[in-house]
């Protein structure tokens, strides 16, 4: 029982993280037709840029002279401004110029975005951030390795704490968020505009809705989600790499599908159903660890035949 209850920790931790980054494909999806396929490595920008800001104020001995949790929140605010403004910049540069185009031309621009992103945090993490150290920190900087090695994550919840007192931390922080998003939806104009918008576009914008400054909104609104997705990831796995984003944007975008990618709910329920599949096949399965992702992606291929529209979506009909 004591294997189960860790597990099912375990897997509850890692629905967190999957949960946020799908949400991010169902907000972009809902609202732009459109399968925003950087959004993982949008997700580890901002784990990157915490990183990246930590050595800095660590260097301007900041942390000696501000609260830590006031130290902690300036860094989740200049992840969630960097992931903002890159999620703003994903739709202005990789999807916007293809309004007109093919259906296909957005997706492969995301693609693209995805992979920029990637080799920019490969290539010139270590030299800007020590550039910024040792502007602000003199001859007792920090440093940090090169980008393409993995990066470890500071430890910024509960630092003082257990493992258990962190990991309630994920999950409240977790729960936050999705109340926040959910009164958010549901309680304010500009929500209900995005749903609408989600569900006629046309329609919308015959009754006023401003679908454009929706649009930039969404994507503002999802770059803040998707940083807090890094911060927790980071917080969770400890090490971070400047590809992880490939990985875990695949872990997102399945959970949307089976949840059902126009439901911002479903994105939940499928994130936490991925992430209990992968964990508990690694747990009960002999040398499950080698298979748990294989498992999981078969999970999606049995939604994606029987149920496409996920478990909460809609079955829509096409007349001819």
């Amino acid at each position: 029982m004591e294997m189960f209850w860790g597990l099912f920790m375990s897997a509850l931790l890692l629905g967190c993280t999957y949960t946020l980054v799908a949400i991010g494909f169902s907000m972009f999806f809902g609202v732009m037709d459109v399968v925003v396929f950087c959004c993982g490595d949008i997700a580890i920008f901002g784990s990157f840029a915490i990183m990246g800001a930590y050595a800095a104020m660590q260097s301007a001995g900041l942390f000696a002279v501000l609260p830590f949790w006031v130290c902690v929140a300036l860094l989740i605010i200049i992840g969630a401004v960097f992931c903002a403004a890159l999620g703003l910049m994903t739709h202005l540069l990789s999807i916007k110029p293809f309004h007109n185009s093919s259906e296909l031309m957005p997706l492969l621009s995301t693609i693209a975005m995805g992979t920029v992103i990637k080799e920019i945090l490969g290539l010139l993490f270590k030299p800007a951030v020590n550039a910024v150290s040792k502007m602000v920190g003199g001859p007792d900087a920090m440093t940090v390795v090169s980008g393409r090695n993995p990066q470890a994550f500071p430890a910024l919840l509960m630092p003082n704490g257990s493992v258990l007192s962190r990991n309630i931390t994920i999950i409240l922080i977790t729960a936050v968020m999705l109340l926040l998003l959910f009164l958010f939806l549901n309680r304010t104009k500009m929500g209900m505009s995005m749903q609408a918008i989600s569900q006629n576009k046309e329609l919308s914008r015959m009754t006023g809705i401003n679908v454009s400054k929706i649009v930039v909104i969404t994507f503002l609104i999802g770059g803040v989600m998707l940083a807090i997705s890094g911060f927790l990831l980071g917080s969770y796995q400890k090490l971070m790499s400047f590809d992880d984003g490939a990985m875990y944007g695949a872990k997102g975008f399945s959970a949307a599908v089976v949840g059902g990618l126009r439901n911002t709910w479903g994105a939940v329920i499928g994130g936490m159903l991925l992430a209990f599949v992968e964990v508990f096949v690694s747990g009960y399965i002999p040398r499950g660890t080698a298979y748990s992702s294989i498992v999981a992606f078969v999970v999606v291929v049995v939604f994606i035949v029987f149920r496409p529209e996920g478990i909460i979506g809609e079955k829509s009909v096409e007349k001819v």
